[in-house]
């Protein structure tokens, strides 16, 4: 009798696997990991930086000197948004703040738009002067306020600014 052959079919050699090109996974990682830091600054580092920084500023501002003009006698006007590059850090560290002037004159608005020029450059030459650790110091953004204040009213050669509120005050 002859020997039983195995009756399974025999198995043919695997053909040897390709190999891929490497530069699909560095596409990848180029276009996907600035686009994850991205949405995880945007979406959930930055708004708790924002929500701490109120924070902080409002118990800060509850400190503060008393208001020198009653609440009902004040009038304000939004001086905007500056940024503006710390002293004695190059360009690696910045402020940007955006505050309102308040004034117990009606037209503190008016006054603001026709010396726009020369208030924006007070502000700008007094914030960029300042260094971080003299912003970091308790009475740091109170010094700020009142050098603004001061040198806002020189400019417009009489005491018409009364108050300055810090709306915004980051340090990066």
């Amino acid at each position: 009798m002859p020997a039983k052959e195995d009756s399974a079919p025999a198995l043919a050699p695997l053909p040897p696997k390709k190999s891929g090109s490497p530069i699909v996974p560095i596409i990848a990682v180029v276009v996907l990991v600035p686009a994850l830091v991205y949405g995880v600054m945007e979406f959930a580092i930055l708004p708790k930086l924002k929500a701490a920084a109120g924070t902080a500023a409002e118990s800060h501002d509850a400190h503060a000197a008393p208001k020198t003009v009653s609440a009902l006698d004040e009038h304000a006007a939004e001086f905007g948004s500056l940024v503006v590059n710390l002293s004695g850090t190059g360009t690696t560290r910045y402020l940007r703040t955006n505050f309102k002037v308040a004034s117990a004159d009606a037209k503190i608005g008016d006054i603001m738009k026709q010396n726009e020029a020369p208030l924006r450059d007070a502000a700008i030459t007094i914030l960029s002067a300042q260094s971080p650790a003299a912003l970091d110091n308790p009475n740091g953004r109170e010094a700020v306020r009142k050098q603004l204040i001061a040198q806002f009213n020189r400019l417009l050669g009489a005491e018409v600014i009364d108050q300055i509120y810090f709306s915004e005050f980051v340090i990066q």
